[in-house]
């Protein structure tokens, strides 16, 4: 009978029952030789035919590629009929260890099968590199080392001890190890290892290159060599081989939106901008929204002449980016190309309320507004461009004049009490109202406004109550100057009214 301890604990105990502890006298022990010796192969352990070295070392390869693939339940049941075909054959079972590994499970299977069959060096190699990945070095050494004993030429185990020897930070024994053990057996496994090591050591980048790029020839669906083989290859600024190495990443990896995302830079490395395009959009299929990637893929669009591709990145992005302006203006740049002026100035609101200091934005709205006629709101945006510090545009100030010479506005503003004011701002309404009847000699109607003034006499707010002109200067006129004018102190909201009718002939 036997028992077996599970966990990190690695002992297995080995015991009688009580009751079987007896002597047995020689005629029982001639009986029972003679019966084990008539026994059946496989009846009393016989030892199962192993394959080469070449043979195992593949298998495990197809093992990761179904973990990476994410095919394992195949596999598994794959093995699990080779092992009730092949019942005294333990390759299968190690196989199926291997599936878990390195976790627990896989352990505690190959550690039964090395008491099954001790001289099988498989299941010590197993252990070995699990307790390596564990960090459990000092553990791994008893392994390895069965491994060794119990098949002297075993390549594998060397493979195990440079792996032993490069985390016990030994690089230049590792790499001794590894070539010593391709010298034997050349499996990609191997090469990899010896090429993630070499790229850690400076100065020996070209050979880990020409080392990774050898196993991922053979054995394409390794994720970690194929991203050191793409980082090396960009490093050395080969990009068209970096961007080929990260799409084989991507290929193995196709649900992983960063392989994507890191993969359309590799593509815009080697000038493949539809190719890097398609990467970011794969990205985005999957979920992703990180800001740089969306700005890259509306750049990368823009790049492309592609402006309804680059108008969707940019309103993802400005749902992302909740603080620059510039998604913004270039939104207000291309819906202004076809000509929808009110989305263009949408956005532009949105980028001056993000960057209010920036006075281009407020005169960029101004001009959109010029071109519309909307002569008022195009002077509050120049007078807001007037007011922001930053970004000044030098041609703003001799517009910005223009359209107050337009509107007839005078130098200093009206103050005092509320008759007053309307008195002052009379004398520049009919001076305008005289000016208009020369390009409009019908033009007549009545104006009324009225103007909220806080605590302070400052014009808060002036709202058009009845316009029967619609003339946009005299109404833009009065606007202007009652918001500029002073008030007595004390809340107030005064009411202008004007009537407007050409003199008689």
């Amino acid at each position: 009978m036997r028992s077996f301890v599970a966990g990190r604990s690695r002992e297995a105990v080995w015991y009688l029952p009580r009751d079987s502890m007896v002597s047995l006298s020689p005629p029982r022990v001639l009986l029972l030789l003679s019966l084990l010796l008539a026994a059946p192969a496989g009846a009393a352990g016989a030892k199962s035919t192993q394959p080469g070295a070449d043979e195992v070392m593949g298998m495990l390869r197809k093992v990761e590629t179904a973990r990476v693939r994410g095919t394992l339940r195949v596999l598994d049941s794959e093995l699990e009929e080779q092992g009730r075909a092949r019942p005294k054959d333990l390759m299968p079972r190690v196989y199926r260890a291997w599936l878990a590994f390195p976790a627990d499970t896989c352990w505690n299977e190959l550690k039964a099968l090395s008491t099954l069959e001790p001289e099988n060096p498989w299941p010590h190699l197993g252990m070995g590199l699990i307790y390596i990945r564990w960090g459990l070095l000092s553990e791994a050494r008893g392994p390895l080392s069965a491994a060794r004993r119990a098949s002297p030429d075993f390549a594998p185990a060397l493979w195990g001890e440079g792996l032993l020897l490069q985390a016990e930070g030994k690089p230049a024994e590792a790499e001794a190890r590894l070539r010593a053990s391709l010298a034997k057996l050349d499996a990609p496994q191997v090469r990899t290892a010896l090429g993630l090591l070499l790229a850690a050591k400076p100065g020996r980048e070209a050979e880990a290159r020409a080392e990774l790029s050898r196993s991922v020839e053979v054995w394409p669906e390794q994720p970690e060599a194929l991203r050191k083989l793409a980082a090396l290859a960009h490093a050395a600024k080969d990009v068209r081989a970096a961007a080929l190495a990260g799409e084989k990443l991507v290929a193995l990896k196709p649900m992983d939106r960063e392989a994507h995302r890191l993969q359309a830079d590799l593509w815009l490395s080697a000038s493949e901008k539809d190719k890097a395009a398609r990467s970011l959009e794969r990205y985005v299929e999957l979920g992703g929204a990180e800001a740089g990637a969306l700005a890259l893929l509306a750049r990368v669009y823009a790049e492309l002449s592609r402006p309804a591709d680059e108008e969707k990145a940019l309103v993802r992005l400005i749902d992302v980016e909740l603080k620059d302006p510039e998604p913004l203006l270039r939104l207000a740049e291309l819906t202004d190309a076809r000509a929808d002026a009110a989305a263009s100035e949408g956005f532009l609101v949105k980028a001056s309320e993000r960057a209010p200091e920036r006075s281009d934005i407020h005169v960029r709205r101004a001009r959109l507004c010029l071109k519309q006629e909307r002569w008022k709101d195009a002077l509050v945006s120049y007078r807001a461009a007037q007011a922001a510090p930053e970004r000044k545009v030098p041609e703003a100030e001799a517009e910005t004049a223009e359209l107050v010479r337009r509107f007839r506005l005078p130098a200093t503003p009206a103050r005092g009490a509320a008759d007053k004011i309307y008195n002052r701002v009379s004398l520049g309404l009919v001076a305008l109202y005289m000016e208009r009847l020369k390009e409009l000699p019908e033009l007549k109607g009545n104006l009324k406004l009225r103007v909220q003034v806080d605590a302070s006499g400052r014009a808060t707010q002036v709202s058009v109550l009845y316009d029967s002109m619609e003339d946009p200067f005299i109404a833009g006129h009065a606007y202007f100057a009652f918001l500029d004018a002073q008030y007595p102190p004390g809340q107030d909201e005064p009411i202008f009214q004007y009537v407007f009718r050409p003199p008689p002939k």
